[in-house]
Formats: structure tokens, sequence, C-alpha cells
């Protein structure tokens, strides 16, 4: 143990954890410090140069020591313990002004609040362990068992003074009284701590020769029977207690590896050290394998040790907590032992190679684990939001849904006592290495489910927003023709009423549907008498930073694409009897007409300044309302294409099914001809309506669910790409359509179906029902008119190319090229040229999903410099600035990772708890517990 005075231990234990500790801090009062008053600043300055000059200190001293070749003194200890512990125990006493109330808590990362206990804890044990040390000298005969006495007789006495002479306690009703027992509580604790330790060092070391002969007696119980009933006691697999499943007291260790590793822990320990070289060798190996093991739970408990007497008194089984310390201090004894042993027939060098590959067995079995699940993870998610439409899947189901169950109990943050169903630190290693400090949002983990094993395990609660009661009361518009564009900006200004009569907050909330060719640039909103501009931010961002800001009823307002062309607004709160303004500025090139709400927006009554030459470039190309009129009309030759459920539990609909296809087929044999079917589930397997078509059906593995959206998405892609005389008429063939996987629709791929909006439902009863492909797929659309097959639309040629449009009054953009190369020079502030090449980019990659990962960062970079929204962002307006600074910081932690990531349901981090704020808690409840006892015996 001698090596515990080795200096450097003072950078690892301190310095490293400090520097730490100040990053993590520097980055949330960053985003907070607009919200603290002069009060708390000060308190920030006072406790951050405070540790800034005790981490300088400890710094110097060790690099001294080191330069000069010397050892830890005893004053280290005792110094450290009287600097850090008042320190601790008046960040505890100054919480709530360092982190007042007034913060939300969504802008704190994790739980910061204890993270000082956390970083510190590790300083005040090395003190400790330097202070046994150094009171446990060579030239002194020790007894461990006075030792093990004095630290029983600690918790005997803080059991008896909470039993006769706290409830006698004058001094508790006022703070002094709760000051006076806290520091009790400490300076009893770290006295048992001291004794404990010193017993077992005294055991291990000073008595080792005495007690060889007996290592079994008192070695199997430390090293084997206390961990395994400590594990099952924590699970509640002992005395029923907690009743935990998937959770504990002090984190989750249900997976049957900890039971495992903890035998083989014991097994190696317990194992004699023979003089055998060879032996040696394995025995050393595996002692530095478990080794990992060993200082996992030290950590894990590191914190809970100055809690262990009051634990103790409070729990009969709190003594349990002690398990890791003196596992620990075994484990290292062991070790040291064997070294001593094989250092006269290796290298030191060698040794010490060999425990650090050994060390670094665990961990790295458990990252090699963590990155296939994030292999499994990032392949699930390119399936479904960056497929390639044209390329084969199979992904691995099984090791899927290990994986999903994984990410299911990471998410989990139950009412137990302390970590619930998270493991300390592995839950937080898990979640940076596979999520990136993300989450997968329980509507993503539905999907993923339903797509690959038919079943969900989430109830999405939807966001009712509307409130009938606030409504535009007036709109006004001013157009300006800029004629170095040649194009129109228009301003909207709108006037908002809530007309309820309740106290309670509203909201107002609308769709917008854009006309093609028409973007949002710019947007206010009135905070009191004070006009916001809104700022233009990431998509995912934004929505998350206005879902939190609006839950505290605060002034958030936002613009975002639903899809190709609708827009959501929002505007939150509204007070009883509230008016309201805000107003949208619209870039678009010839006149337009659209809705908000019920009321009709029409920006520009005059064409005098249009341009009419057709807009394009080697992409992209514009081709207005009044182009489209000199177009051709022609009819193209439509086609049944059957999209056929065969997932999970639907072989026994297959007569049925088959039924209702060949019933169609007769129906209509014009729709016969080069037709198509496809087997859905969670993949898709297209087939020519062949005289085989009924055995390969039959032959089909009815599996997974019926992914309907990758389906009708594959089939639209392949229409496009063709660009021939014929289209699609597409005809799904289920039992239920409400249980297909379809969550959104399909206007970024509008290009694909200019004939019609519609595809079909082939019911029991063999009829067509449609639906939408633009809006609420699912519902179905009464309106027997729409099953006409005969319409027309507008051929367009550019060059050799040919193109088909809708044949209506709008304007249409065509891709001259699938997949293009966009120049940032390209892209200017405000420019309906920009919005339009960056229009095109959103169609390319909606039509190529696999190239999306970069061109969704390209087209938040080309929005945020053309100041121009489109689908991937949104304007925000938000009333101060620390909802700015958590707005830029979530920006940059998603435009960092994986786009199919999210930030909802965000799992907390590094939730090991705080010193001062756990000996407060527990100090506190036994002095009540005890006073009421007090008082019932009266």
């Amino acid at each position: 143990m001698k090596n515990v005075l080795n200096p450097k231990w003072i950078f690892i234990i301190n310095t490293l954890p400090i520097v730490v500790l100040f990053f993590l801090f520097a980055g949330e009062f960053n985003i907070i410090k607009s919200l603290l008053n002069e009060e708390n600043l000060y308190l920030w300055k006072t406790f951050g140069l405070t540790l800034g000059i005790l981490e300088l200190l400890n710094f110097g001293y060790a690099l001294y020591l080191t330069i000069k070749k010397q050892s830890v003194s005893v004053w280290y200890g005792v110094a450290a313990l009287l600097l850090y512990i008042p320190f601790l125990y008046l960040y505890g006493y100054h919480i709530d002004e360092i982190f007042p109330s007034s913060i939300p808590q969504w802008m704190m990362s994790g739980n910061i609040i204890v993270y000082v206990g956390t970083f510190l804890m590790p300083t005040l044990a090395y003190s400790l362990f330097v202070l046994v040390y150094h009171f446990t000298s060579d030239a002194k005969e020790h007894q461990s068992w006075k030792n093990f006495l004095i630290a029983f007789i600690i918790p005997v006495a803080g059991y008896l003074f909470s039993q006769i002479i706290l409830p006698l306690w004058r001094l508790n009703s006022g703070i002094f009284g709760i000051h006076s027992l806290l520091i009790l509580i400490i300076v009893g604790t770290l006295a048992f701590l001291f004794f404990i330790v010193r017993a077992v060092y005294v055991l291990a070391i000073k008595k080792a020769t005495v007690l060889q002969q007996y290592q079994f007696a008192w070695k199997i119980p430390i090293t084997i029977v206390l961990p395994l009933i400590g594990l099952a006691v924590n699970n509640g697999l002992l005395f029923n207690k907690f009743e935990t499943t998937d959770s504990g007291i002090f984190g989750n260790f249900t997976n049957y590896w900890f039971y495992i590793l903890a035998f083989f822990n014991g097994v190696f320990l317990c194992l004699p050290n023979l003089e055998n070289k060879m032996y040696r060798v394995f025995l050393f190996l595996g002692r530095s394998l478990t080794f990992a093991y060993t200082f996992y739970f030290f950590l894990v408990f590191l914190p809970f040790l100055p809690i262990s007497v009051v634990a103790i008194i409070a729990i009969g089984s709190g003594f349990l907590m002690l398990t890791p310390l003196l596992l620990f201090v075994l484990h290292i004894n062991e070790l040291s032992k064997d070294f001593s042993f094989l250092k006269s027939c290796f290298s030191k060098r060698a040794i010490w190679a060999t425990f650090f590959l050994g060390f670094l067995v665990l961990p790295l079995l458990i990252s090699i684990s963590y990155l296939k699940d994030k292999i499994v993870l990032d392949e699930a998610l390119n399936y479904l939001y960056s497929p390639n439409f044209s390329k084969s899947y199979a992904i691995d189901k099984g090791s899927l849904q290990i994986t999903l169950n994984t990410i299911k109990k990471q998410k989990e943050r139950n009412g137990d006592f302390i970590f619930g169903t998270q493991t300390p630190y592995l839950s937080a290693y898990f979640n940076w290495l596979v999520l990136n400090n993300l989450t997968v949002s329980d509507a993503k983990i539905n999907t993923i489910e339903n797509v690959f094993f038919g079943t969900t395990s989430f109830q999405i609660n939807r966001d009712r927003i509307q409130n009938e009661s606030v409504k535009i009361t007036n709109i006004a518009s001013k157009s300006t023709f800029d004629k170095k564009q040649n194009a129109w900006k228009s301003w909207i200004d709108l006037e908002i009423t809530n007309t309820s009569e309740n106290t309670w907050f509203s909201e107002y909330a609308t769709t917008i549907d854009l006309p093609e060719g028409a973007w949002i640039s710019d947007y206010y909103l009135f905070v009191g008498k004070k006009k916001e501009m809104g700022i233009l931010a990431e998509k995912k961002s934004a929505m998350w930073v206005f879902s939190n800001i609006r839950n505290e009823n605060k002034d958030p307002c936002i613009l975002y694409y639903q899809s190709a062309n609708k827009v959501a607004f929002r505007v939150f709160p509204f007070a009883k009897n509230e008016v309201r303004r805000t107003g949208i500025e619209i870039l678009h090139k010839e006149p337009i007409t659209f809705k908000i709400d019920n009321k009709t927006v029409k920006l520009v009554n005059n064409e005098e300044n249009i341009i009419k030459e057709n807009n394009t470039s080697d992409a992209v190309i514009y081709v207005s309302s009044k182009q489209k009129q000199s177009l051709k009309k022609v009819q193209r030759k439509p086609y049944f294409h059957f999209l056929v459920d065969v997932s999970k539990a639907k072989r026994k609909y297959s007569p049925q099914f088959i039924n209702r296809i060949e019933a169609a087929l007769i129906s209509n044999p014009n729709l016969a001809q080069n037709a198509k079917i496809s087997f859905v589930n969670s993949y898709i397997k297209t087939i020519s309506l062949n005289k085989d078509w009924k055995q390969t059906y039959k032959n089909q593995i009815f599996e997974g669910g019926f992914y309907l959206d990758r389906a009708v998405r594959t089939a639209l892609f392949k229409t496009y790409k063709t660009q021939k005389a014929t289209y699609p008429v597409l005809i799904v063939v289920t039992d239920s359509l409400q249980k297909a996987v379809l969550d959104k629709d399909f206007s970024d791929l509008k290009c694909a179906f200019p004939e019609s909006d519609f595809f079909f439902d082939l019911t029991q009863n063999e009829e067509l029902q449609p639906h939408s492909l633009v809006s609420n797929p699912v519902e179905q659309i009464k309106d027997s008119a729409k099953l006409a097959f005969n319409q027309s639309v507008l051929e367009y040629k550019t060059g050799n190319q040919t193109f088909y449009l809708p044949n209506n009054n709008q304007a249409s953009i065509v891709l001259k090229k699938d997949i293009f190369k966009l120049d940032t020079n390209e892209i200017k502030p405000k420019n309906w040229q920009s919005g339009l090449m960056m229009q095109g980019k959103w169609y390319s990659q909606s039509l190529h999903p696999e190239i999306s990962d970069n061109e969704w960062l390209n087209l938040v970079k080309y929005s945020f410099i053309s100041k121009v929204m489109t689908p991937v962002t949104s304007y925000l307006v938000v009333e101060n600035e620390a909802q700015k600074a958590i707005l830029k910081k979530k920006q940059e932690q998603v435009l960092a990772n994986n786009k199919a990531l999210d930030l909802g349901e965000e799992v907390q981090r590094m939730s090991e708890p705080n010193l001062l704020i756990l000996i407060s808690l527990l100090g506190i409840v036994l002095w009540y517990s005890t006073r009421v006892k007090f008082r019932m015996l009266k």
C-alpha cells in the first residue's frame, strides 16, 4: 500500500476530475448565466475561484513532490479533508442559490447539480488512504480487531444517539441544530471509514502470515458471499423489500454477468498463492481481468461511502455498501503479492503490460458489444430513414431486438431510490458510444418494432394543440418586387385574438399550404411591446426547445415544415382575451393565393413586373403556371400495382386477398395489362403479375410488419426513374390499413404521381376505397368520382428528357438531374433562386434518401446562408438569451450526429449522487423519523 503515497496519484484523482468538472460547469454557466442575479453570479465566481485555487495547490504540490521524488505527506491527507469537506458542505448549503429554482430543469444537462460531490469524492477517499497508511506504521504492533471494534461502535453509538439523545435535542428547531447534526454525521462517517479501512489493511498486510492458514474463512465471505448477497439485495431478490425486477436501489445490476463475474472474481482472489511460475501467471491474469469488475463497483459505491454509517443505522443491510471497499483493498493486496513474486521471473515492464491488457479485457468486451448494438441500430435507422430504393436489405432481426431492448432500458427512469433502471457509468457509456448522447424517440422505436416485428412498445399521445377560441382577426399584406432577382418579397402581418373567457393559456395552431415556388424568408412576433425576429435553426433543435418552453407557459412561436409544402404555424401562449401580432415574409416568383385557416391570402394583384422567361439551371427548372398553359396534354396508360400484406399472422388471409385481386382484375381488364404485384412485410418483393404469381404469393414468409410506406415510396421512385408513358395505380390489399406502417404522406414525391393524388384500398367487398397520397394517407376519402383513371397530364420536354407535370393552374418544379451538386457560392441571402435550388435539393434527397445524411447537413447550411426556411430548418421566436444559448447547444449536438437520432426523451447522464446532498437527506430523514417516534411514545 506504500504506492499510495506516490504523488502522481494526485494528478489522477484530483487534477483530472476537477478539470473535467470545470469543463462541465463552464458549459452550463454559458447557457444559464443570463438568468442569474448578482447574488447567484457571486456564488458561482466564489466557488469556482475557490475550487480553482484548491486544484492549483494540489497540482503544484504533486508536481513539486514528483520533481523532488518525495512521497505524499500525512499533512496532505489532513489538509485535503479539512479543505474539501467544508467546500462540499457549503456547496450543498448554497445549492439553491447556485442553481436557483427559476432556471428550467430542461436547460441543464443531466444531474449537473450533483457533479461536484461525484468528482471530488476520489480526493476524499485518497486522503483517507493516506491517513490510514501513515497512522499504521511498521514500528508499532496494530490489532485489527480493535479497529473493527471501534468501527462497530460508531454506528451503534449513532443508533443510540438517534433513539435517545436526538429526541431530546433542543437545537434541532433552528439552522444551527441542523448544521450541528450534519457535522456530527460527517465526523462519525470519517471516523468509521478510517477504522474500517485500517482494520482491513492490518488484516490483509500486517497479519497476512498469521491468517494465511485461515484465509478461506475470511476471504470467501468478503470476496464471494457478500458481493452475491449485495447484488441480490440490490435487485430485490432477497427480503423482497424493494420488489424490483429491472431496477435496483443503486442501479440496474440484474444482468446475469454481474453474478458470474462476482463469483469468478471471488474464486481468483481465494485461490492460494502457490510458488509455481505458470500457476501464478495464470492467477495474475485472472485477477487482472476481474480487477476491472472490482474497480467498477468501487467507483460506483465510492460516492455512497460517506452515508454508510447512516445506512447501517437506518437499514440493517447497509453494511453491504462497504463490500466494494473491502474487496478493492483485498484485490490490490493480492495483485501486489503476484507482482512481487513474478518480478523475479519477468521484467516489470512485461508484468505491467500484462496487467493492463488483462484489465482492459472487460471494458473492451463491453465496448465491442455496444459497438455491435450501434452497427445494428444504424443499419435499421438507415433502412427506415436513409434507404436506397434500388437496394435489397437484410437486417439481423435477432440482434436488433436485443439492441432495442437495451435502448428501452437505458431510456427508463422509474421511481426507484437512486438509479432505477440505469446501470451506473455503463448506461452513460452506452448512451455516448451508441447514441452519441441523443436518443431514439418512443415513436421511432414503435416504428422500428412495427416494421421488423409487427409489434409496438409505447402508447404515443398525440399533441392536441388546436384551440378553437384562438383565431386570426386581421390580415394585411404588402408585396415588393425585387428587380435584381426578378421575384417578389411579401410580408403577411397577422393579428390573432383569443376569444376564450377562461383563464387557461391558449395556443394558436394551424397549417399553411404554400404554393410551389414560395418560401418563408423571415418571421417576427411581438413579445409584449418588443418585436422579436425569428431565429432560423435546425428543425429538431427548434422543436425540442419550443416544446420545453411551451411547457413553462412562456413565449415561444414556431414555423416548420410538416411535409413538402405544408407549414405548421404555432403561437403560444394566449391569455384571456389577448391579442398578439406576428408576421411572415414570403419569397415568390408569381402571384400566389393560399389559405391560413379559413382566411384567403392573395399576394400580388397585378402582373406588370412578373418575368415571363423560364427559370432554370443545370439541375432545377421552375415551370410557372402561365408557362404550363402552353404545354401539350397527354394521357398515360395506367396499370394496377398491388401491394399485398404478407406481414406476421396474415397467411390466413391469403385466399381472401387472392379473390379480391382476381375480382379487381376482372372488373378492370384495361388496368390488368402489365400489372405488378409487391409482397410487403418488413421488405418488399415485386414481380410482374404473371400466371405464377399465386404460387409466389404462397411461398412468401409471413413475418414482421406491413411496411406500406416503403412499398409506396419504392413504387413511386421506380415510376419516376423510368418516365414512361405508363403509370401505376397503387392498390393496397390488407385486412386493415390502420395497422400498416404509414406514418406520413408522400407529398415530397409528388413529382412521381402527376395524374392523381390517390392510392386505393381493396376492401372485403372488392371495392376500391380512395386514400390521399399527400394528406393523411390512412384516412379514407369518400368521393367515388375520383375512381376515374383517364386523367391527362402535361408533357414537358427539355433536351432529350421528357417529364410529366400535373394538369393544373399551379407552378411545378422539375429536376433535370436526380442528384446534383450545389455550390455554396450560389446561395444568396433572401434570394428566390437560392430557394428554388434548395427545394430541388430537398426533392433530390427525397428520391434518393441514401444521400440524405450528407445533404441534410448541406441543406441546413444553405438555409442558414440564405435565411430561407427549408424542410430541415425552422423559424423560432424565443424570449431570452438563455433560450437562445440552449438552442445553439442542442443544434450543434444534433448536427454532429446521425440525423435519425432524436433530442426528445433525452436520457439523463451521470446520475452519481452528491456527497452532501445524500448526507443531508438521510441525516434529516433519520432525525425526523426518530423525533416522530419520540412524540408517539409520549
